[in-house]
């Protein structure tokens, strides 16, 4: 037995004792009475070779890496259009049930798709324009 066998246990080396017992009862390496009485042994152990003594009949096992929290990642370009053009017809559908004509709705939706390829083109060409600046 090492010097290391003889120190003290700490609740992290328990906790993650625990959690390698449950490991293993996951992969149908241990019984519920084998993973039970291992578990007791677990928080009763006093230096590391109590536990270590709890894992001589098993394979190792790896440390499971951290999760890190990943953030979504921003969506860039345009929206989607489909909830903006699901919104649109809803609220046309609704309007023409109570008697708003039709083509009102067709002129909006024309003069929408006009302006916005004109806002397009004209976000590009001066955004070209400023690359070109840049690099001079």
């Amino acid at each position: 037995m090492s010097n290391l066998d003889n120190l003290r246990v700490s609740e992290a080396e328990r906790e993650e004792a625990s959690a390698r017992l449950a490991e293993h009862y996951s992969t149908g390496r241990l019984s519920d009475d084998d993973y039970y009485e291992r578990l007791d042994a677990v928080w009763s152990a006093r230096v590391r070779a109590d536990l270590d003594m709890l894992f001589t009949d098993l394979p190792k096992s790896m440390p499971q890496p951290a999760q890190v929290a990943r953030r979504p990642r921003p969506r860039r370009g345009r929206p989607r259009a489909f909830p903006l053009i699901a919104c649109f017809l809803l609220v046309a559908i609704g309007l023409m049930v109570m008697g708003v004509p039709w083509w009102v709705f067709a002129a909006i939706a024309i003069g929408a798709i006009v302006f916005r390829k004109g806002r397009h083109h004209a976000h590009h060409h001066s955004h070209g324009h400023h690359q070109h600046f840049r690099s001079c």
